[in-house]
């Protein structure tokens, strides 16, 4: 498994906590760290382009 689908599988699990934690500071630190895992898997493919 590369390291994007490493960093998108973690956006997915982060995504879930998001939508299952009941405690709004523990959705709003999912979600942040989703989108940041999101980004790294991209930049992580782009970087692989070169």
């Amino acid at each position: 498994m590369n390291l994007t689908a490493v960093f998108h599988a973690g956006f997915g699990v982060m995504l879930l906590v998001g939508i299952l934690a009941s405690d709004t500071t523990i959705r709003v630190a999912a979600f942040g760290i989703g989108v940041a895992l999101f980004v790294a898997g991209i930049v992580v493919a782009r970087r692989g382009d070169e």
